[in-house]
């Protein structure tokens, strides 16, 4: 292994001095005298009146001595094709000649042949034939070769120095010190994202000027005869094991001028070490990857312990092996979006010798892909936000539910693999691998159109992504055959301008503009600020309060420092004092802790503390006089108490943060269940049965027990014909497993009333035939017996009944014909044997049953779609069923459903194209009436916590009301939060409050932005928000606390919950998903 042939590139660029050299033996015959030639060399200079081009040709003669030629005799002649003119017949002259022996291949003569001739244009290329003969016309030695002269000192200046300038400047912009504020946050992660993506056009330029359609090379940089390979580093290197003999090129070298391996500098760029075919080249590759890995590991982890102020936590061996484990997904984001491409190319293109097994070049290569794909796989599969540090963040993917962004990965690494596996792998199929690179651009453009929408093309990834999309499209007309020589220099120099505008203006200027503005105002504000006294008071509020997450935080003020010790470092019981002082402060005109008499924390606790009257402490003293509380002690007079000690002041304040005190309602106020069916919103589920994506997922019972035992009180049946004779439930044509239609009714039957006694509605999406249908009503009827509606119930004819009257009941809904005949009022009782022993209806009692039996158990559930005219009927309730998009189509312009009168409920289903099984916003079909919204419950995205918060302590079923217009006016003070899960210190977070409406745009509000250390952190601000609406009871707060990570803003924990049922007073608002955490919010709510 010598690791000395591991060469900084720019040094090897800087060696470049000449042109670059394909050349072919273009001889007819091989006799005793012709001169065959090995190596043949090519270097210009400037003249006067032209170029002077100088050859240097290594030659051999077959059993002759080379060396005994006479000089005198050889005439050289050139044949040049310059595309710009006409042919020429040139001559040129021997000015050198040597002999020298080699041990293994004999003597050997070396020619030093000068001509001159004129070059047409900027950057053209030559096809010139040497022949050498004799002055009796005998040829000796038959030359073809292809020229390409080196550019001007300051176009191969500016090629160079460029990129490299470019690079080191972004670097440095991302590496710099940032304030510790979330804005700078904010940027500088914008600025890290950006010099990986310049790192990887880089390489893109590179590679797609490798690509050579006139000669197969994966390192010949001539890409219809100009690219940017050629302009920065124009060298190459064949020989003579390489696989260019396939296409006759035998050998040609770049006079390299004495570099230390002549390897190369596109090689050295892109993978690190020299030639791929030289022996060593797989060791220092495996060596060299491990130990940039290693340094990449080592600086993440000590960036890591540099940003955790004082004072650090204790280091152990289970918190060291912690925190290297969590370094390690950021190490291998890293490590595979600057290095994947190259060096899946670099494998792949060992395999072209058609020797693969057997060869130690090889076998590395295998080991090199395997390590390559399995260290991505284990990677992505344990960290959802696998690819962040290669997506800039488009707005709508932050939006997107986790597994969007995983998937999105998946796809950006993937195509990685295979861009590298095709330029490797595909050399000698030219116009293939342009057309698999081509798609692979279109590919990754449409998958980030799809997980982003239109918002990717206004991201800088999107950018390049077009950019590097057009530009393989240009190189289409590199293509032999298909353009001119002229149009094909149009293309090139179209490409290269390309190249420059991208560098200059995506990457250069804004590197510019960041050094400038981090060297002018880069003073970081860090907590050694604070500890010299500044004050949290001297910092502005945030203005700007209804933008988005990350515009807020980019106008928001510098993180409050001046009071860090007290609101961050603060022990419990500091937080407690503190907790005090901010409800004095509000409550009391004298904010001081003094003698409490049990009066006054009984008017606390009613009025302040939004108690009812009943809960008078005066009157049940033993409410917080046992051995858990001890708020009150029941030995002091009821006119005074003592002053209060630490412990009462900790049992207050675990007081108001118990679960008792919860701000949300166990159970809604006015939820009547006495009125109709029809006027209640049901929580509904889609396709039940499914615990995953809606493709390629198994279906399962759990999904069912799941959904039953959180109160949802309608659930789907997808039933098709089983092969067996028996039903079976699955998701058609998606290939999901199946289940059979038995197992699923008996665990409804199990779970049906397990978290709610109110009617469950079964929605039958039947596809089975006639028997099978037959089999499915019979099995129903003798699993749910008497939990089975029928028939109508009595008194009931005129009017739905009401949830009361149907408790413990199961309804089917399904789908009958448009014109139905009139459905029997009731099932003759002879068929009917509810009550009776389950043999009656095995040994097949219901064989004579008239009609569709199924149809006929669908007493209050007959279901059809929606008509397009709003020809509803007025004779009998039906359950029209309809999609997402036609819901929107329906209710676009803000036109109603024309429902308003009728006895019909509407279900509204997720579109089929939510493979991933993400859920629509249910509130605007709440809006318009929808009785059944029905979503995805597997799913734990914002849609479903509104819906668990719109049935919260409902049972399932919530009465709708009329709209009225009404003024809701919310004010929320900020206090504390408790129970926070921060992963490292000082990190930046707030406290985000928004109030959703469905008929107007949200309100949102934020507080000031703290840094935490510990699971604790005070706010102490007031928020209001006040909007109009004609639906007060379909209105919402949510609230979460966020910080940033990867440049994104990220929620620790949320809640949201109806403002009709939000308590009034101190109360805590739950914190809970997305990250697990199981905190608290204290607030004082005042509606």
């Amino acid at each position: 292994m010598k690791l000395s042939r591991v060469t900084p590139f720019t040094l090897l660029a800087a060696s470049c001095q000449a042109a670059y050299v394909q050349f072919q033996d273009c001889a007819d015959a091989v006799t005793n005298k012709s001169l065959i030639p090995e190596s043949f060399r090519a270097g210009v200079e400037q003249g006067r009146d032209g170029f002077e081009w100088r050859f240097d040709v290594i030659a051999g003669q077959a059993d002759r001595n080379a060396c005994e030629i006479d000089v005198g005799d050889v005439i050289p002649r050139f044949t040049v094709i310059d595309y710009g003119s006409d042919i020429k017949e040139l001559s040129g002259e021997i000015v050198n000649m040597s002999c020298y022996t080699s041990e293994w291949l004999g003597p050997r003569a070396h020619f030093t042949i000068a001509s001159s001739f004129k070059r047409s244009a900027f950057l053209d290329t030559f096809r010139t034939t040497l022949e050498i003969t004799t002055k009796d016309n005998e040829s000796l030695s038959c030359i073809r070769a292809i020229l390409t002269p080196a550019a001007q000192e300051p176009t191969r200046l500016l090629s160079l120095w460029l990129p490299i300038a470019t690079f080191v400047l972004t670097c440095i912009a991302a590496c710099w010190p940032a304030q510790q504020t979330t804005k700078s946050l904010t940027t500088k992660n914008g600025r890290i994202v950006r010099a990986i993506d310049l790192l990887a056009y880089i390489q893109f330029i590179f590679f797609s000027g490798a690509l050579s359609l006139r000669y197969p090379g994966f390192f010949q940089p001539l890409v219809g005869l100009c690219s940017w390979s050629t302009l920065m580093l124009p060298a190459g290197l064949v020989e003579t094991n390489s696989p260019y003999p396939r296409a006759g090129v035998k050998d040609g070298i770049y006079e390299h001028n004495g570099t230390i391996t002549g390897a190369p500098g596109l090689e050295l760029l892109t993978q690190m070490t020299g030639s791929p075919v030289k022996p060593q080249s797989w060791m220092n590759t495996f060596v060299l990857s491990l130990i940039i890995f290693f340094f990449l590991y080592l600086s993440s982890y000590i960036s890591f312990r540099l940003s955790i102020r004082k004072p650090k936590p204790k280091l152990t061996v289970s918190t060291l092996g912690a925190q290297l484990k969590d370094r390690y997904w950021t190490v291998v984001r890293l490590f595979l979006s600057c290095f994947m491409l190259p060096i899946s190319a670099w494998a792949t293109y060992q395999f072209l010798d058609d020797q693969i097994f057997g060869y130690r070049n090889s076998a590395m290569a295998i080991f090199i892909l395997i390590v390559l794909l399995a260290g991505f796989w284990w990677s992505w599969t344990r960290d959802s936000e696998m690819g962040s540090l290669v997506i800039q963040s488009p707005g709508r993917l932050n939006k997107n539910p986790e597994s969007g962004r995983q998937y999105y990965a998946l796809v950006l690494f993937s195509l990685m693999f295979l861009r590298g596996s095709v330029i490797g792998g595909l050399q000698t199929y030219t116009s293939v691998q342009l057309g698999i690179l081509l798609g692979c651009e279109l590919v990754q453009l449409l998958a980030m159109t799809l997980w982003t929408r239109f918002a990717c093309f206004i991201s800088l990834t999107g950018l390049l992504s077009v950019s590097r999309l057009a530009l393989f499209a240009l190189h289409i007309g590199f293509v032999p055959g298909l353009a001119s020589h002229s149009g094909r220099m149009l293309v090139a120099y179209i490409i290269l301008c390309w190249h420059v505008i991208v560098l200059t203006c995506v990457f250069l200027l804004p590197a510019l503009l960041d050094m400038a503005h981090l060297m002018m105002y880069g003073r970081a504000v860090t907590l050694s600020d604070a500890e010299r006294g500044t004050s949290v008071r001297e910092v502005p509020r945030p203005i700007q309060r209804d933008q988005t997450d990350i515009e807020e935080l980019q106008k928001s003020e510098p993180i409050k420092n001046g009071d860090a010790n007290r609101f961050t470092r603060a022990s419990p019981s500091d937080f407690n004092q503190l907790l005090l002082e901010m409800i004095l402060k509000r409550e009391a005109n004298n904010p001081q802790i003094g003698p409490i008499s049990q009066k006054a924390l009984s008017e606390f606790l009613k009025e302040v503390g939004g108690k009812e009257k009943k809960a008078d402490i005066e009157k049940t003293p033993e409410v917080f006089s046992d051995s858990s509380s001890t708020l009150v002690d029941s030995r002091c007079s009821k006119e005074e108490i003592k002053p209060m000690p630490d412990t009462l002041v900790d049992d207050l304040v675990a007081h108001l943060f118990s679960e008792e005190n919860s701000a949300i309602r166990s159970t809604p106020l006015h939820n009547t269940l006495n009125r109709p069916i029809n006027e209640y919103f049901i929580s509904s589920s889609h396709n039940t049965y499914l615990r995953g994506r809606q493709v390629a997922a198994r279906s399962k019972l759990k999904g069912y027990i799941a959904t039953l035992s959180q109160g949802c009180r309608s659930v789907e049946v997808d039933c098709w014909d089983g092969r067996d004779g028996q039903p079976i439930v699955k998701h058609g044509y998606s290939l999901t497993t199946s289940i059979s239609f038995r197992s699923v009714i008996e665990t409804i039957n199990n779970y049906a009333f397990f978290a709610s006694d109110l009617p469950l509605w079964l929605s039958l999406e039947v596809h089975c035939g006639p028997s099978q249908r037959d089999i499915m009503a019979r099995t129903m009827l003798e699993v749910f017996r008497s939990s089975l509606v029928v028939e109508p119930l009595n008194g009931s004819s005129q009017k739905l009944p009401s949830p009361n009257q149907l408790r413990g009941k199961i309804l089917l809904k399904v789908k009958v014909a448009q014109n139905p005949e009139p459905l029997q009022e009731s099932l003759a009782p002879e068929y009917l044997h509810l009550d009776g022993p389950q043999e009656d209806l095995e040994r097949g009692d219901c064989q004579d049953l008239p009609g569709d039996l199924l149809q006929s158990l669908a007493v209050y559930g007959a279901s059809r779609r929606l008509p397009k005219d709003a020809e509803f009927d007025t004779h009998r309730n039906f359950i029209y069923s309809v999609s997402e998009r036609n819901f929107k189509k329906h209710t676009k312009d803000h036109r109603s459903l024309e429902l308003a009168g009728t006895q019909h409920l509407v279900r509204v289903y997720p579109d089929p194209n939510r493979v991933d099984s993400s859920n629509f916003d249910p509130l605007q079909c709440w809006r318009h009436g929808v009785q059944m919204a029905a979503l995805n419950c597997q799913t734990e995205d914002f849609c479903m916590s509104l819906n668990q918060a719109m049935f919260h302590g409902s049972l399932g079923y919530v009465v709708k009301a009329s709209p009225q217009p009404t003024q809701i006016r919310l004010q929320v003070d900020v206090l504390m939060a408790r129970g926070l899960k921060v992963s490292t210190g000082n990190e930046p977070v707030y406290v985000k409050m928004k109030l959703l409406v469905p008929d107007t745009s949200n309100q949102k509000r934020r507080t000031t932005t703290m840094l935490v250390q510990g699971p604790d952190v005070a706010f102490d601000e007031n928020l209001e928000m006040s909007v109009e609406t004609n639906y007060p009871h379909l209105t919402f707060l949510q609230w979460s606390v966020k910080t940033m990570s990867n440049g994104r803003t990220m929620p620790i924990s949320s809640g949201i919950a109806k403002i009709d049922n939000l308590k009034e007073g101190y109360r805590v608002l739950p914190l809970g998903e997305p990250l697990n955490n199981e905190g608290r919010l204290l607030c004082k709510i005042s509606i």
